[in-house]
C-alpha cells in the first residue's frame, strides 16, 4: 500500500505542476514552494503496517515557548481549522494534517490536504503579520 499511496503523491504534485523526482527530498520526502514564503512539506511513511500522509507548513517563529498566551491562541485557532491543527516543533509554530491513508484514499483528499495547508499558512501568516 505505501507504493500506491506514494505514487498517488507523485501524481497530485504533477496535477499541480511540480515534478516530483525534483520536489523529492528524501524517500517519501517531498518540499514544494506555493510561493517565495510559503513552503509546502509533504511526508509519506509506513509504520506497523499503517501508511500516514502528512502535509506542514511553517507559520512563523515563536520567541517564548513558554508564553502561555500565545498556546491559548493556539488552541483556541485550532477550533476554527478543518482537518488541520496547530502544532510547535522546536521554535516554529506549524499547520499541518496527518492521514491514515485506507483504500478509499485518493488524489482529490491529497490535493485537498495540500492546498488546505498552504492556504492556512498564508492566512495565518497575514493575520498574525509575523508579530508572535
Amino acid at each position: 500500500m505505501y507504493q500506491q499511496i506514494l505514487s498517488l503523491i507523485e501524481n497530485t504534485l504533477k496535477t499541480l505542476g511540480i515534478e516530483p523526482e525534483q520536489a523529492k527530498i528524501g524517500e517519501g520526502q517531498f518540499n514544494i514552494n506555493k510561493d517565495k514564503n510559503t513552503e509546502v512539506l509533504i511526508d509519506v511513511w509506513e509504520e506497523n503496517n499503517h501508511v500516514f500522509f502528512q502535509v506542514l507548513c511553517p507559520v512563523t517563529k515563536i520567541n517564548d515557548i513558554a508564553r502561555t498566551e500565545v498556546l491559548k491562541m493556539l488552541l483556541e485557532e485550532n477550533h476554527g481549522l478543518v482537518e488541520a491543527s496547530f502544532a510547535i516543533a522546536k521554535d516554529d509554530i506549524i499547520i499541518k494534517e496527518t492521514i491514515e491513508c485506507s483504500a478509499f484514499f485518493n488524489q482529490e483528499r491529497a490535493l485537498a490536504t495540500i492546498t488546505r495547508i498552504a492556504y492556512y499558512c498564508e492566512l495565518y501568516r497575514e493575520k498574525w503579520n509575523y508579530t508572535i
